[in-house]
């Protein structure tokens, strides 16, 4: 045997060449975040106009993750993962040269079809060449590009673009595209394709049903803020198609005969629990990625660098405890691991809920490394044991499926925390401006003495307006620190309330093994 086919034949190798394409697809969807600003700047659009270059490549990539299943048992794993990174090329090729913010959006779209398949790819390729034993490896490694990419993204986008420009953050793409494309075509073993009869049919309108439900929702979940939710017709609308096109294709799923995707891999009970409590550390990940520097910029006065800077140690312990925690879930029982990850990233979510105004660095540091230990911990068994009691034939179909119900879960979350925090702090506000009236002794006493300071330096009837509105702007902090206690309490509740649902789960019996 060459030395060459020896390689081919390393799950370690193989490992490599599929996280590559999968890190670099994920890196593109986060690391933009920090430059939206600049791409508004250089087209000389609205923060919400540039939004929409974040949110295309979310689209794109949640329309193609049913067709996984489909295109795989079609072309195979190789050509459709050469066919991706390719077209994922072309995209980010295009972005550079986008002489518009329309042509930009379009190229991010087919950025986005490129990339959306990747990461399932990854996950199904992952479960096929590692042996049973060696699961939680497997899904250690794949946590590496699905966990620690999107929170490496902003520090790579941020570099790039102080450093260099907006559109280094996909030229850095090309070089890197072909690279992943060379090692693909050498490395993966070609397949073999069976020609099954439903393989000739392309579900064109199950494919169209979630297409305009995931674009519905996701330009409900970008705009609905903006736009004071369901207050709009044209919100509400949008809700209700979304609502209409999801329950329609899982209909049409179902009594179709040549589904896109097969659906009744939710059957299975082990997928469908071990899918919704991903879902959950998925959750609790990214709600705080966007809750801790909105806490830290809005309530601290980090500046955007420096809480960037402050958010890079969780990637860190991430990937580092992805990796340690694949090699430990040989020896402890999943579930049992499970469990220690989400108490874990409970308790660490509780102490961010005891922040104040005058938190160090350190302290909200350390949390968040904690925070991605116990992501780490939970994230390795609870995906195995997810795919632990499917066939090998549904894996690829399994995959899509799964990142499917992440992907709408963390959109969801995400849009939620951010409408939950401006809601929240105007409820506390609404609360606590009884407390700045003239009958208040303790407010007439604060006034008194914050007037007289300013006296010093202004006129009396200056001083009294700068007194008055430095209280208030006081009452304005002290609600927005309010709304960030109960989201953090609510999320640390989460964590806890799930872990029963964990020992619903079953480990794979030796029949089934057989």
């Amino acid at each position: 045997m060459s030395f060459l086919e020896k390689l081919k034949q390393n799950p370690y190798i193989l490992s490599i060449v599929v996280l590559l394409p999968s890190i670099m697809a994920l890196v593109a969807s986060s690391a933009t975040n920090v430059c939206q600003p600049n791409i508004a700047g250089y087209f000389g659009a609205t923060q919400y106009e540039a939004n929409t270059v974040i949110t295309s490549y979310i689209i794109a990539n949640g329309i193609m993750l049913p067709t996984t299943g489909f295109l795989t048992k079609t072309i195979g794993k190789k050509m459709f993962f050469i066919y991706c990174i390719a077209i994922f090329c072309i995209g980010a090729f295009l972005c550079i040269i986008a002489p518009n913010l329309q042509a930009l959006i379009l190229a991010r779209v087919i950025q986005g079809l490129g990339g959306g398949c990747i990461l399932p790819l990854c996950q199904a390729y992952m479960l096929e060449i590692y042996p049973e034993h060696q699961k939680g490896l497997a899904m250690a490694l794949y946590g590496v590009a699905a966990m620690f990419s999107p929170l490496f993204g902003p520090f790579v986008g941020g570099y790039l673009t102080d450093n260099y420009s907006w559109q280094w953050v996909f030229i850095v793409n090309i070089p890197l595209c072909i690279i992943a494309l060379i090692l693909v075509k050498i490395f993966m073993a070609d397949d073999v394709i069976v020609k099954e009869k439903y393989n000739k049919k392309f579900d064109l309108i199950g494919f169209l049903g979630i297409a305009v439900a995931m674009g519905c929702m996701q330009i409900v979940l970008d705009k609905g803020q903006q736009f004071n939710w369901f207050d709009t017709p044209w919100i509400c609308w949008l809700t209700g198609i979304s609502i209409f096109s999801f329950v329609f294709f899982y209909v049409w799923e179902l009594e179709y005969k040549y589904p896109i995707i097969d659906i009744r891999v939710f059957k299975d009970k082990n997928f469908l629990l071990g899918t919704g409590i991903s879902s959950i550390i998925n959750i609790i990940l990214y709600a705080t990625l966007l809750l801790v520097p909105l806490f830290s910029q809005g309530l601290i006065g980090y500046s955007p660098s420096a809480s960037g800077l402050a958010m890079l140690p969780r990637a860190v312990v991430c990937l580092v405890g992805l990796l340690v925690v694949g090699q430990i879930a040989k020896y402890i029982e999943a579930k049992i691991l499970t469990t220690i990850g989400f108490l874990i990233m409970a308790g660490a979510v509780f102490s961010l809920s005891c922040l104040n105004t005058t938190a160090s660095i350190e302290s909200i540091i350390i949390p968040n490394m904690v925070i991605c230990l116990g992501v780490s911990v939970a994230f390795v068994p609870i995906t195995a044991l997810a795919f632990m009691t499917l066939p090998k034939n549904k894996t690829a179909d399994a995959a899509g499926l799964h990142a499917l119900f992440k992907n709408i879960v963390t959109a969801i979350a995400t849009s939620v925390s951010s409408t939950f925090i401006a809601r929240a702090s105007q409820v506390y506000q609404n609360n606590l401006v009884g407390n700045l009236a003239y009958h208040n002794p303790v407010y007439r006493i604060k006034l008194a003495a914050l007037q007289h300071k300013f006296a010093v330096h202004y006129p009396d009837i200056v001083a009294a307006k700068k007194a008055s509105g430095t209280l208030y702007r006081e009452l304005l902090q002290q609600s927005k620190l309010g709304a960030f206690y109960d989201a953090f309490l609510i999320l640390a509740l989460l964590a806890i309330v799930i872990i029963p649902f964990i020992y619903l789960l079953k480990n794979k019996t030796k029949k089934a093994s057989a």
